[in-house]
């Protein structure tokens, strides 16, 4: 409880906010200035080619290999000199997974800011600061410093324990890392949702579908739909704008494939929910699509044909 209450404490620390923008605007540009390549590595770095983000996943590999490596110390210790080897080895595995989950937790804080950006910069600090004590542990080890080496990774796992619990607070507070999307529902059967005459060909619109905003667009023949919430923080895809056969989101220029929502450009990892598209009687109804990659639209030319034929064949205004 007393250690909550410290953290909430320093979530009000307008002093950390100066060392946040520091770190902050100094990744973006080196992105920015990286080109193509930049952007590729950043993207892999936020993990939209693994459909969830990479950072988290990361964190478990260094997790899980220094706990290894404090066990293992622990048992040589405790006599057992065979286990030495394993410990160095654990440590080396998570030093090395270490240096990685860093770099994507840089990544993905590019955009945090008030408390969660305070906290997130004490996480990283701690991250930091455990990775080099590793680091100078393995120096030791090498040079038959053992005992020292220990020491240093069991100061090291202490604040790993630390930073995990902060890591968790963005998660669980601050929804740092999350589907911001997931709440969205999915309808059990197709929906009328407007008819096919009010959307123009290339445009942005907005539907209400069962209480969850839906996007719509028409490309040509094909209608596509998808949840127009961003998945990363929320931004209303409506608002956005079409690249190709994406859209971009407004806030941090996510971008989503239109086909079937999977994310192709960061910072969001987690793809968007596609939904099945079909046009009845002049309608357009969305449908429960059968997950990534898999959510059918049925072409709607035969109806905008018609609509055409209509529209031809009525009588001109005087």
């Amino acid at each position: 409880m007393r250690f909550q209450q410290g953290v909430d404490a320093l979530s009000r620390q307008s002093a950390l906010d100066p060392v946040s923008e520091v770190i902050q605007g100094a990744v973006r540009q080196i992105y920015a200035s990286s080109g193509p390549a930049g952007r590729r590595v950043e993207d892999a770095m936020y993990g939209t080619w693994l459909g969830h983000p990479l950072h988290p996943s990361l964190t478990d590999v260094v997790i899980g290999a220094w706990t290894a490596g404090a066990t293992f110390d622990l048992l040589e210790m405790l006599g057992g000199r065979a286990f030495a080897r394993c410990a160095d080895g654990a440590v080396a595995i998570g030093t090395a997974a270490a240096t990685v989950t860093a770099v994507s937790g840089l990544t993905d804080a590019q955009y945090v800011v008030g408390s969660a950006r305070r906290i997130g910069i004490l996480h990283g600090l701690l991250n930091v600061g455990a990775t080099v004590l590793q680091s100078v542990s393995l120096v030791q080890r090498a040079s038959g410093r053992r005992g020292l080496g220990r020491l240093f990774s069991a100061v090291s796992f202490a604040g790993l324990l630390m930073s995990a619990y902060l890591g968790g607070e963005l998660i669980q507070r601050y929804r740092i890392g999350v589907n911001r999307a997931a709440d969205e529902k999915v309808p059990g059967d197709y929906v009328p949702v407007l008819p096919l005459a009010e959307l123009p060909e290339n445009q942005l619109r907005q539907v209400d579908v069962q209480g969850s905003p839906v996007l719509l667009v028409r490309r040509g023949a094909r209608i596509y739909a998808m949840h127009a919430i961003c998945t990363h923080r929320s931004g209303n895809l409506a608002q956005g704008q079409l690249v190709d056969d994406a859209v971009q989101c407004p806030l941090h220029y996510s971008q989503f494939a239109l086909e079937d929502g999977h994310v192709l450009r960061g910072p969001a990892s987690f793809p968007e929910q596609c939904l099945a598209t079909r046009v009845r009687d002049g309608m357009i109804e969305v449908g429960p699509g059968a997950g990534l990659g898999r959510c059918r639209h049925e072409p709607a030319m035969g109806h905008v044909a018609q609509g055409e034929e209509e529209r031809m064949a009525a009588p001109a205004m005087p």
